[in-house]
């Protein structure tokens, strides 16, 4: 019988008689098993199959011829082919019964689907990836939420305790006032950790609200840095200069904007070896923009993108303690308002931190 016509299928087309031996192969089907014609016509089809499939494939192919019908074949498992080279690649089948004068043929059409295979498999690691990060992020905000009662509620007995120490007087020794004090550093330290991950798990789950109001930014820089200026030691002694000639008011979420600026303030305090530090607020058309500034042991220039990253810092963590979050919050809490921010710097000579918020 003639198939000639099955040369322009683009599929790899195998025909087989009724004892299973090849009796037609077309181009594709060469170049996909590696074969020449010669080699493959007049062979039994089950020379395309890796070994283990071979015995089975007998008697499959005889119910096949028994009652025969256009059907995938292996539907629902694994199948896979064998070139000239002992290499396999995992196939797709369909076959399809052809009956002439001269008896029943079966038409096999054969696709190397490896890269579907590789592809779905990357998909497949990808959704497998979200779902874990999705339960990871659920379980932060979960596990922020049960942890920011009990700190709460420790928060208020220190500050119980403390209204004791200062109303006992004298009576209390000062061990156990500096252990009071102390006590309560660690708690507010322990509850800013809660929040930070709180926030980190809202950001990640895409719950972070902005409760927008005007406010004045100039005003709210020298509330934040009233406390470093009236306590040098909070300061780690530099001094803290604001520089805010005029009203800046815009559109904006004041705890959050105030959180930034806190966490700007309190690192470049923090970094800033004692050096002064400026907040410098200034309008500039329909702009907002805040610098902080330190002059303390700086940042290299290839760092300044890679802070903002989560859990990134620049510096060690045995001498900067701290989860790495405060800059990637403060990023992400400034382009939420449809701002953004950048660092500066350079190595012993300080690092800028400059806001740009609608006004």
């Amino acid at each position: 019988m003639d198939f000639s016509l099955l040369e322009f299928v683009p599929d790899g087309i195998v025909v087989t008689d009724g004892d299973g031996l090849i009796a037609f192969a077309n181009s594709t089907a060469l170049d996909l098993f590696g074969w020449d014609r010669e080699e493959m016509v007049g062979q039994p089809v089950e020379m395309l199959l890796p070994a283990r499939f071979r015995g089975g494939h007998r008697g499959l192919r005889s119910a096949y011829h028994a009652s025969s019908r256009s059907r995938p074949m292996g539907l629902g498992s694994d199948l896979a082919a064998l070139r000239k080279d002992g290499s396999e690649f995992p196939a797709e089948i369909s076959l399809a019964p052809l009956r002439s004068g001269e008896g029943m043929w079966a038409i096999a059409a054969v696709r190397d689907v490896t890269e579907r295979r590789r592809v779905e498999a990357k998909a497949l690691l990808y959704r497998q990836a979200r779902e874990e990060v999705q339960a990871r992020d659920e379980f932060l905000s979960i596990a922020s939420h049960e942890l920011r009662t009990p700190v709460t509620a420790l928060h208020v007995q220190v500050q119980m305790l403390q209204r004791v120490v200062e109303r006992s007087g004298p009576s209390v020794p000062e061990p156990v006032r500096g252990r009071v004090t102390a006590l309560d550093r660690q708690v507010r330290r322990l509850s800013g950790l809660v929040e930070a991950l709180l926030d980190l798990s809202r950001i990640r789950l895409g719950r972070l609200e902005l409760n927008r109001e005007p406010v004045d930014v100039a005003a709210l820089a020298s509330e934040v840095a009233a406390p470093y200026q009236a306590d040098p030691h909070m300061a780690s002694g530099s001094p803290v200069r604001v520089i805010a000639p005029v009203p800046a008011v815009g559109s904006l979420d004041r705890v959050r904007i105030e959180q930034v600026l806190a966490n700007l303030l309190a690192n470049a305090v923090k970094f800033g070896e004692g050096k002064p530090v400026e907040v410098r607020v200034e309008l500039h058309g329909e702009r907002i923009r805040v610098a902080v500034i330190d002059h303390g042991v700086g940042i290299a220039a290839e760092q300044c993108e890679r802070i903002f990253g989560r859990f990134e810092r620049a510096a060690p963590a045995q001498h900067y303690p701290g989860l790495g979050l405060g800059l990637y919050l403060a990023r992400e809490i400034v382009e939420a308002h449809g701002g953004h921010i950048r660092a500066e710097g350079a190595p012993g000579r300080g690092a800028t931190f400059t806001l740009d918020l609608p006004a």
